[in-house]
């Protein structure tokens, strides 16, 4: 019966993308923001073999005027299987509508359900102020192919309003974000929805030539276990002069003041200055992993220092490559005490394409040290469209 109803819903979303290119009379377009591909070949087992995962937003919009979009997500962390046994699925994503200029003001009034946004990633800059990409690149599922994929400090997930204002649109953003939040976990099953818990969430954002700073504060209310909430707040500072260039990502993704005190363990705090001369990049990243992330525990506690020596800048130059060595001390993992060193090295090459940026990089992992374990690849593909 389960397989059945796996076979009607796939039908169902086959019958959606064969209708909505031949109806143009909605006015809509059609496109894929992101792409993302990724194949890891490791042993398991005693049997060496690749896994490949990916990830796909399809969005639908009616352009910059009217002001509606919906995201339709595919995500498969095993592509090469069935995807009728549940690893491969297109969900919805979010939708929303978006009313501009609100009485003929700086302002923007959107009514979303789903995600909307991830706050201190540093996503907002190009995204908004059209600049380039200021994000560390230490994050999401290459760095994290084994835990929690860590992309930002906090991730705005629910069904709400947000509010925009923008008396300079090139310097300054303030948003505004009231709604009911989807990523609480009341009964210890973070797949299933609890409803009647909210948050409210405030973001300034200011947008220098040389310096760049984002700040939130939230909270939410009321919380599973406690009377009083929960609380958060964040900080991205970005700074730039000639050949020099610094990141920090300073924040507390979730804290209840009443059941338990305010401590290290609470903090995502990255930090990451870059080098840069000529060519040749040198970049160290310093990071804490939180006890708590998009609102649930995440049973780590683990600080990561990443060094990266970088020949080329993509997508500036078609060629560009390097080597990384990561070292982790991991003192807890899926809630087991560890005090476990983890080091590795990462030579890697990548190829730009317009649009499209290629990585071929192999780990090689030298403690723990075992000879079955030592060598892992992966290749990665991202493209924007």
């Amino acid at each position: 019966m389960e397989y059945l109803e796996k076979r009607r819903a796939i039908k169902r979303w086959l019958l959606i993308f064969l209708i909505l290119p031949a109806a143009p009379i909605f006015g809509a377009n059609i496109n894929v923001p992101s792409l993302e591909l990724y194949t890891r070949g490791n042993l398991r087992n005693g049997i060496f073999g690749f896994s490949s995962r990916g990830e796909m937003d399809l969005l639908v919009d009616g352009g910059y005027k009217f002001g509606g979009r919906i995201v339709l997500g595919f995500n498969s962390t095993t592509l090469e299987e069935d995807s009728l046994d549940g690893t491969s699925l297109l969900s919805f994503k979010t939708a929303s509508i978006t009313f501009r200029d609100v009485f003929k003001l700086p302002m923007d009034f959107t009514y979303f359900i789903g995600e909307e946004g991830t706050l201190g990633s540093g996503d907002i800059y190009p995204d908004f102020f059209g600049t380039v990409p200021i994000a560390t690149r230490y994050r999401g599922y290459l760095y994290f192919p084994d835990g929690i994929i860590f992309d930002g400090i906090h991730t705005i997930n629910g069904t709400g309003f947000q509010l925009d204002l923008f008396p300079n649109k090139e310097l300054f953003l303030l948003s505004l974000y009231l709604y009911q939040d989807s990523m609480v976990d009341a009964d210890g099953d973070p797949l299933t929805f609890d409803p009647g818990y909210y948050s409210a969430d405030i973001r300034p954002v200011l947008n220098f030539e040389k310096v760049k700073l984002e700040a939130f504060l939230g909270t939410t209310f009321p919380a599973p276990d406690s009377t009083v909430g929960y609380y958060r707040g964040g900080l991205l500072f970005y700074a730039a002069e000639e050949g020099v260039e610094f990141l920090t990502q300073l924040g507390i993704p979730r804290w209840s003041p009443l059941t338990e005190a305010l401590g290290i363990h609470l903090f995502y705090l990255l930090f990451e200055p870059r080098i840069r001369t000529g060519p040749l990049s040198i970049i160290p990243t310093f990071f804490w992993r939180p006890v708590y992330y998009h609102q649930q525990e995440t049973g780590e506690r683990a600080l990561d220092v990443n060094l990266n020596i970088q020949l080329g800048r993509p997508p500036l130059n078609p060629v560009s490559g390097g080597i990384e060595g990561n070292f982790t001390y991991l003192l807890e993992m899926a809630g087991t005490a560890r005090n476990e060193l983890r080091l590795k090295l990462s030579p890697y090459i990548m190829f730009a394409a317009p649009g499209m940026l290629w990585e071929i990089r192999l780990n090689t992992k030298l403690m723990p040290f075992t000879v079955n374990d030592m060598f892992e690849c992966f290749l990665t593909i991202k493209a924007e469209f």
